[in-house]
């Protein structure tokens, strides 16, 4: 069990966003037109990503891990709230609210992953990762977050 907080967040949020950028991967695979995948979108926050190399790539993967750990962290903090039951509905609730946030607000002001806004289907994946992001979280969490009676 890890008891510390921002341990917990970090190591949650880094194995649960791998799983979600693999998740949407294999998803993207089957989407006609454009995709959007969150290595690249943050990648895009910091660099020009016109012509993704594989350094993108790298720093993307690792940005992005980032970002799922801050989620994870807002994730923890809800739970030491308003108490740790119904985590995985908590989890959902957390990240559908940070995705908004993230991606309808924030992507449109910072005009990140632009080249998609015209293909539904790739932000309905992108939204469909996120609540995967969200349940790999709640196992991550049950898993190693709770101490056992």
């Amino acid at each position: 069990m890890l008891k510390d907080r921002l341990l917990l967040g970090g190591f949650a949020g880094i194995i649960a966003a791998l799983l979600a950028n693999l998740t949407l991967y294999f998803m993207n695979i089957f989407i006609p037109g454009q995709n959007i995948n969150m290595p690249e979108v943050t990648t895009e926050i910091f660099l020009n990503v016109s012509s993704y190399t594989l350094t993108h790539q790298v720093l993307g993967v690792i940005w992005s891990t980032v970002v799922g750990s801050v989620y994870a962290i807002f994730y923890l903090i809800t739970l030491d709230l308003t108490g740790w039951n119904n985590l995985w509905l908590k989890s959902m609730m957390v990240i559908t609210g940070l995705w908004l946030m993230g991606a309808g607000f924030i992507m449109k002001l910072l005009e990140l992953a632009q080249g998609v806004r015209d293909y539904p289907l790739s932000i309905l994946a992108f939204f469909i990762a996120h609540l995967f992001f969200a349940t790999y979280l709640y196992f991550f969490v049950k898993k190693y977050g709770i101490e056992k009676a």
